[in-house]
């Protein structure tokens, strides 16, 4: 059995996090799948998924690693299109996940104690950002 679902995420841009563990987690429930995995996606190029722990100082360092490896202010050869100014996010993304796959057993989702389903949007600009996610399984 396959479902899948989108759901929108309201982004502030310029690294906003989002955790997304509940809504994952609720729609893989709803499916009935007892074994199998759940898909999930960032439909976008200026963001990722990433898994990991939902802590202030976790996600303030890596914001930090970005800013030192990526800077905003860096003259990006992308902005020469002149059609927008988002280098960063791009090159960051590159960094990243744009998708990870978490297994289901009995029906639950195989994460590790501080394991957390997040979003980053790296965006300059806020702007709703859609996320899909499949679950495939019996």
């Amino acid at each position: 059995m396959i479902a899948t679902k989108q759901i929108e995420l309201d982004s502030r841009g310029y690294f906003s996090v989002t955790n997304i563990t509940d809504p994952v987690r609720e729609f893989a429930a709803s499916t009935g799948v007892e074994q199998g995995h759940v898909l999930v996606f960032y439909r976008h190029t200026t963001g990722a998924i990433l898994i990991g722990e939902y802590e202030p100082g976790i996600l303030a360092d890596i914001q930090e690693m970005f800013t030192r490896i990526a800077p905003v202010d860096h003259p990006y050869l992308h902005h020469l299109r002149e059609v927008d100014y988002n280098g960063h996010a791009h090159v960051r993304t590159a960094l990243m996940n744009v998708s990870a796959v978490v297994p289901v057993l009995d029906g639950q989702l195989l994460l590790g104690t501080h394991q957390e389903i997040l979003v980053i949007d790296d965006q300059t600009d806020p702007a709703p950002r859609y996320v899909i996610i499949q679950v495939n399984g019996e």
